[in-house]
């Protein structure tokens, strides 16, 4: 089984990035996670507010019965998302089956939406690489 735990897309979604001049007071990416959390709740997960992570943009945490996930999401030639099991011992032991659950609904949903588009899943060692991503974060 192959899991790709990493995204790329573009959206319609609101810029949020602020400079001040040179200065970024900013990294944008806050709608992006937010819309992301929007649908994780829609799947039953519990999801916190949108947290900055200054460069790497905007992260989220989410809890689906006791598995714990996070979400970054980075504007890098588009966005590119990450989206991580963050249980105690989380894929050492292989992915669990909730992980795989919403992590293979979450890719539907984004397909779905009309504010994401050309979403691509990639192995962490994959993404940005030039490797063509596929349609599905999980196969085999």
């Amino acid at each position: 089984m192959t899991v790709r735990t990493c995204a790329t897309f573009t959206a319609d979604l609101p810029d949020d990035h602020i400079e001040d001049g040179p200065t970024i007071v900013q990294f944008g990416g806050k709608s992006v996670v937010a819309a992301i959390g929007e649908i994780l709740t829609r799947l039953g997960c519990a999801v916190s507010p949108p947290i900055y992570a200054d460069e790497h943009g905007w992260q989220l945490r989410a809890k689906f019965g006791k598995r714990r996930f996070w979400c970054q999401v980075t504007l890098i030639d588009g966005w590119v998302m990450v989206f991580e099991d963050r249980t105690f011992l989380g894929n050492l032991l292989g992915y669990h089956r909730l992980y795989l659950e919403i992590l293979t609904q979450l890719a539907r949903e984004l397909g779905r939406d009309p504010r994401f588009h050309d979403v691509a899943w990639f192995r962490s060692d994959e993404v940005l690489t030039g490797v063509v991503g596929a349609a599905e974060p999980v196969s085999g």
